[in-house]
């Protein structure tokens, strides 16, 4: 008698432990009475009448029909009667697991259960479909404020780039000192803003203001490939970008004109320079006395389009009083080409000097060009750089 009961117990403990779920070990039959499944969009849809391999995750059992050994199961999601098999069947009779309920009134309590599990699914679909057109609305709505936010950044930026294009000179590169190397001169500048002409296929033109002599400057036009830093640079892009019509305007461009305007820039110059010294122009002389000998440095540019052949240089050496004790002439050699400054020194016993003198002061120049020709320059037309 104490091991039937005993054995008793263990079985309704385990049957207690096994609440949350049937299957084919504890019930012959599992019968949906009505299931709520969800959908792809989140919608719940019932179910009815389908048998089932197992009913589990039970909340309630809330009808027991003695008689039938039907067990009246309710889940989160739906609403299920199991035929309990024999041995189950006996427990529940005994243990009292689940409330009796006579078979007249087992359909009232299915249908108040279904009625419940409805109300409940209802809601939900219906929370779903305001959650569906809220989030539509949402959407929408951050749309619409992300065009207009759009639209106004569009307008700020337009604001922006106008007042650039009014405020700047599209000859005005943004270089950031990165470095532009000339193919034709391998001239090299590191400037933070070149003066562009123009753009063409990744060569950019631009202009330097090249210093030439006696205070003249002349307009060099310089060819350099895109140098690759230049894609990172935000300046350089952005005034490309406001300016890329004028900047590849000018076609015509290309290395070969380039050279023929350096060289009708360099004539003008070179006939500017002649202008102001025709002959040329003494760039800068230097002497000392030394053990009664001169000591003398000489540097002459010729401006003339004719080679000079060779420069007569007459100085006179002066004492104290600036009274000429001697005259000493020296010989310059050259050739000396056109612009070309070329520089000689004289450093022996050649040219001796009298004792006690001071000073000295070129009087004259005789210049010897290459057809023959001779031009004499006395002091007040010999020109001087530093004057």
């Amino acid at each position: 008698m104490i091991k039937r009961r005993l054995l008793t117990c263990m079985l309704i403990l385990t049957s207690i432990s096994c609440l949350a779920q049937f299957d084919n070990s504890n019930s012959l039959v599992r019968k949906m009475l009505l299931e709520y499944e969800m959908d792809s969009k989140g919608y719940y849809h019932k179910k009815e009448g389908a048998l089932v391999d197992k009913v589990d995750k039970v909340t309630s059992m809330y009808a027991f029909d003695k008689k039938s050994s039907n067990l009246y199961v309710q889940t989160e999601r739906g609403n299920y009667v199991v035929v309990l098999n024999k041995e189950h069947a006996k427990i529940y009779k005994q243990s009292k697991l689940a409330p009796f309920i006579d078979e007249k009134m087992i359909d009232a309590e299915v249908m108040r259960v279904n009625q419940m599990l409805e109300e409940r699914y209802e809601s939900l679909n219906a929370a779903r479909t305001r959650h569906l057109r809220d989030s539509v609305e949402k959407v929408r709505n951050d749309s619409l404020e992300k065009i207009r936010q759009d639209s106004i950044q569009r307008a700020f930026q337009k604001a922006v780039d106008q007042k650039y294009r009014q405020t700047h000179n599209w000859h005005d590169l943004p270089m950031n000192k990165l470095e532009l190397e000339c193919i034709l001169c391998r001239h090299h500048t590191f400037e933070d803003i070149v003066y562009c002409e123009g753009i063409i296929n990744d060569t950019i033109y631009y202009v330097e203001n090249a210093t030439g002599i006696m205070g003249a400057s002349y307009k060099k036009l310089h060819v350099s490939q895109y140098n690759p830093r230049l894609k990172n640079e935000l300046k350089y892009n952005y005034h490309v970008k406001m300016f890329r019509d004028s900047l590849s305007s000018h076609t015509y461009l290309s290395p070969e004109y380039a050279k023929a305007e350096n060289e009708k820039s360099y004539a003008a110059y070179a006939e500017s320079i002649a202008s102001k010294a025709p002959f040329g122009y003494v760039e800068s002389t230097g002497y000392d006395f030394q053990e009664d000998r001169l000591i003398f440095d000489f540097s002459y540019t010729n401006t003339n389009k004719k080679t000079i052949k060779s420069i007569d240089i007459f100085c006179n050496i002066l004492d104290p009083a600036e009274n000429v004790k001697k005259v000493i002439k020296l010989k310059a050699t050259g050739p000396v080409e056109m612009l070309e400054t070329k520089s000689w020194s004289w450093d022996d016993d050649t040219n001796p000097v009298p004792p006690m003198v001071t000073g000295l002061r070129i009087s004259k120049l005789v210049i010897t060009f290459k057809d023959g020709q001779q031009k004499i320059l006395v002091k007040d037309i010999i020109y001087k750089e530093a004057e």
